[in-house]
C-alpha cells in the first residue's frame, strides 16, 4: 500500500510566485503595447516580449509542479516526485537510508534547480543534497549511502515515523 504525502506550500512561496508571473505577464503586456502604439522598434518590442512570456511560462511550470509535489512510500521505496526543471523524481531505496532527521531549511547555495522549489544546492553543514521543498519552516534530512535529500512533507514527524516504521 502506497502512502503519499501532499506537502502544503507555505503562503509566502505561493505570493512570491503569484506576484512573479503578474509582473512578467503585465511587462509582457507592456512591451507588446509600445511596440504596437509607438514608434518603438516593433521587432524590438516582440522579441522582449517573447522573452518575457517565456519567463511567465516557466513560472507558471514552477508553480504548477509545486502544487503536483507529493513524497510516497511505496514497498521498499521512497519515491520523490518532483519536476524535470529541478532534476525529476528521485527513487530512494528505504534500505539505504542511514537517518532522516528534522531540520529547518538550512542556508545553501543552489547549484541546479528552480528558485525557492529546489533542485540540488550545497549546504555547508552536511553537503550536497537534492532540495524539493514547499515552505523554509520544518523539513526532513534523509542521510543515504547515496546522497543527502532535503525535503518538506506535511507533519515532517510523522512522515519520518513512517519511513522508519517502512525500513
Amino acid at each position: 500500500m502506497d502512502i503519499v504525502n501532499r506537502p502544503e506550500i507555505s503562503k509566502s512561496i505561493a505570493l512570491t510566485y503569484g506576484v512573479f508571473i503578474v509582473l512578467t505577464l503585465a511587462l509582457t503586456a507592456f512591451f507588446i503595447g509600445l511596440a504596437v502604439f509607438t514608434p518603438i522598434n516593433v521587432y524590438a518590442g516582440g522579441v522582449v516580449s517573447v522573452m518575457l512570456a517565456f519567463v511567465s511560462l516557466v513560472i507558471m511550470l514552477i508553480f504548477a509542479s509545486i502544487l503536483r509535489t507529493s513524497y510516497v512510500i511505496r514497498d521498499d521505496e521512497l519515491i520523490i516526485n518532483a519536476t524535470r526543471l529541478i532534476g525529476g523524481p528521485k527513487t530512494v531505496p528505504l534500505k539505504t537510508i542511514s537517518s532522516v532527521e528534522k531540520t529547518v531549511i538550512p542556508f545553501g547555495f543552489r547549484l541546479f534547480g528552480a528558485s525557492f522549489y529546489g533542485g540540488y544546492c550545497y549546504f555547508p553543514s552536511i553537503g550536497r543534497a537534492f532540495v524539493v521543498i514547499t515552505n523554509f519552516e520544518d523539513g526532513l534530512w534523509i542521510k543515504t549511502e547515496h546522497g543527502n535529500y532535503i525535503i518538506t512533507p506535511s507533519n515532517p514527524l510523522g512522515f519520518k515515523e513512517m519511513i522508519e516504521r517502512a525500513r
